[in-house]
């Protein structure tokens, strides 16, 4: 028997017709594939891109106070662990690795760019006011909780004592400042460190390293934790002297009156004394100490005696009797008195030092 050939033809036909469906659908079905990847996709990249928008806003709410300089010279890392500037090194601690805001490349990048960003314009202003700079370059560490707890931030100054011309010379080897992430947002807090950072190379005594931080905090950052007293109401040690001069510094604040009513009476004194000689006197004041160099033969901190011998030297006139009527256990000295003094000093280090290895 023949085929019917009128019937093989429909049948090739619809054989055809089906296969151009199924090509069609298969064709559709990639394309659904496609365009549900490129929605997926898109939708990731605007969440990023909203969380990076996110992360700005909350940067420039945090750092952005002064105005920003040519942030070129900002290096970040892949990993985002380590950023550095002209006048910075900035690092995030181990318990930061995991915090939710800091657990990625990005967003350490982000914010390390920011905050030296914020931080090289907080130098340049501090500069302005000091005349001078440190000659390194400053640590700065970030941490989610600082040595047990979020509320203390400190500034370290690295020294080793070395024999120079038989003479102990204190060279400074390094500068490190370590803030919990709540207190390194807070500019004020930024401002008081960075301004131990550029001062406490000069061994400065505490009560006025303290006083100059806060007047830089207050004066100059808005900081309103601090404000000034009068200088007449004075808080005296059982020996009768100012409390203030005998203050350790902040290592040892609390929450207490006493810690507070320290804080506030040294920057009224370093507030006062700007007043009285003029904005250019602290700049008078680090150069003068900047030209002598006598703190490098330092064996610890400054004496009140020795700072007020400069501080008088800026003012042009004799603030001894300023500090005795204040309480402060203070002596008038000539320069040659301070370097004897200081001579004194370091014999004394040197006996005990061959004694203790003698013991040994």
């Amino acid at each position: 028997m023949k085929p019917n050939r009128l019937f093989t033809r429909d049948t090739k036909k619809s054989n055809w017709q089906i296969r151009r469906q199924l090509c069609f659908c298969w064709l559709m079905g990639l394309a659904w594939i496609f365009l549900t990847g490129c929605t997926i996709l898109q939708e990731l990249q605007e969440s990023n891109l909203k969380r990076q928008q996110e992360n700005r806003v909350r940067m420039k709410d945090r750092y952005v106070t002064f105005e920003a300089p040519d942030d070129t010279g900002v290096n970040v890392s892949g990993d985002g662990l380590e950023i550095d500037s002209a006048h910075y090194k900035l690092s995030f601690g181990p318990d930061l690795h995991q915090h939710p805001d800091y657990d990625t490349p990005t967003e350490r990048q982000q914010i390390g760019h920011g905050s030296l960003v914020f931080m090289e314009s907080l130098y340049q202003f501090l500069h302005q006011i000091f005349g001078f700079e440190p000659k390194h370059k400053i640590h700065v560490v970030l941490h989610d909780i600082y040595r047990g707890t979020k509320l203390m931030a400190t500034t370290t100054i690295h020294a080793q004592n070395r024999m120079q011309n038989g003479q102990i010379i204190k060279v400074i080897q390094g500068i490190e400042m370590n803030f919990p992430l709540n207190m390194f947002s807070e500019r004020p807090v930024r401002a008081h460190e960075l301004a131990h950072a550029f001062t406490n190379i000069y061994l400065l005594p505490a009560w006025f390293s303290e006083g100059i931080a806060v007047w830089v905090e207050v004066e100059y950052a808005k900081g309103k934790d601090h404000r000034n007293v009068d200088l007449n109401e004075i808080k005296l040690t059982l020996d009768g002297l100012n409390a203030a001069q005998e203050w350790s510094g902040d290592l040892d604040a609390g929450a207490d009156a006493l810690t507070q009513w320290r804080y506030n009476y040294c920057y009224t004194i370093v507030a006062e004394m700007k007043d009285r000689f003029g904005e250019d006197f602290y700049l008078k004041f680090f150069k003068l100490m900047e030209e002598d160099k006598l703190y490098q033969q330092l064996p610890g901190n400054m004496p009140t005696s020795f700072l007020v011998y400069y501080l008088s030297q800026a003012a042009g006139e004799d603030l001894v009797p300023f500090f005795q009527s204040l309480k402060f256990k203070i002596q008038k000295l000539s320069r040659d008195e301070i370097i004897k003094a200081i001579q004194q000093a370091n014999q004394t280090l040197r006996r005990q030092k061959r004694n203790d290895e003698s013991e040994e």
